[in-house]
């Protein structure tokens, strides 16, 4: 069945007269009949009654009448809307997000593509880094913004923030006071660390800052993700260390402070990521709207 043999029955069921419905179509009358005919044979049933005058539909004809109408409506809405997602207006977008990128370039880049496309979908999963990994597996997610990520077969990345690492203490804490701190220092302070990750890179990043200090860790306690960790530092337990842009947003029972010595000049980066065969135009128009911080690496 065509859907050009539907438009025919349609119009003809509208007009009841094979002279109008011709003309309306823009086709000669004998290939209008041709359609019906054509129509009636795979349908396996009568939907005009030729005999009568004037015109009229069967019983099955006024049936499929308005099941064709519906059929043809739902085309049409198909129609817009494979247009619309090639377009990029329409659809959606799953993006895993760890928890800091919400400080920084998460919300204005959603308040950018939500205003630009409101009809796109926008799934949004919090998860750790080293979980974006399955997820991507698992085609869950279109983009994962995780800190310190790495390479993942088949995906590209792209740097949005490279920021500062800062230490942050208990407002009583003897270092509190200063406008830097040397880890060094902070040495024998009880280290918390996050995210709690046998994969975690973040953790791997913290380490590498008191091993360019000379210095050992003291991890006391590891937490599943960093407001845990502030919070542990507001109690008193120890120290963790956060990107700038997450100190901007702080709580204010803990203080944050840039590091001094070997270690002061390491960043930390955020990154996007995506699968390198993705076509959805989606992507693309989210990325764009990300800062840009490096080149695809």
């Amino acid at each position: 069945m065509n859907l050009r043999g539907l438009q025919c029955f349609i119009v003809l069921a509208e007009e009841l007269n094979f002279s109008r419905a011709a003309e309306r179509l823009h086709i000669a009358q004998p290939a209008l009949s041709q359609q019906i005919r054509s129509l009636e044979e795979r349908l396996g049933s009568q939907l005009v009654d030729r005999g009568s005058r004037p015109l009229r539909l069967t019983e099955a004809g006024s049936y499929f009448y308005t099941e064709a109408r519906q059929i043809l409506e739902r085309c049409e809405q198909a129609t817009l809307g494979v247009r619309a997602i090639d377009a990029g207006t329409l659809g959606w977008l799953a993006i895993g997000f760890t928890r800091s990128a919400m400080y920084s370039v998460l919300p204005p880049a959603l308040k950018a593509f939500h205003a630009a496309y409101p009809k796109v979908e926008l799934k949004l999963f919090e998860m750790l880094t080293e979980e974006q990994a399955d997820a991507f597996r698992d085609a869950r997610i279109h983009i994962g913004i995780g800190r310190q990520a790495p390479d993942r077969p088949g995906c590209a990345t792209r740097t949005l923030l490279q920021e500062r690492v800062m230490a942050v203490l208990a407002s009583d804490h003897p270092l509190a006071k200063r406008d830097t701190v040397r880890i060094d220092e902070l040495a024998q302070t009880p280290l918390i660390v996050y995210p709690k990750h046998p994969a975690a890179q973040f953790p791997r990043f913290i380490a590498s800052l008191y091993r360019d200090a000379g210095a050992t860790p003291n991890v006391a306690h590891e937490a599943y993700e960093i407001q845990t960790a502030i919070a542990l530092v507001a109690a008193g337990l120890g120290v963790t260390y956060v990107g700038e842009s997450v100190a901007l947003h702080g709580r204010s029972d803990v203080v944050y402070r840039h590091l001094a010595g070997p270690g002061a000049a390491h960043v930390t980066s955020l990154t996007a990521t995506f699968r390198s065969t993705d076509a959805s135009p989606h992507v693309e128009a989210f990325l764009a709207c990300l800062p840009l911080a490096d080149t695809p690496r």
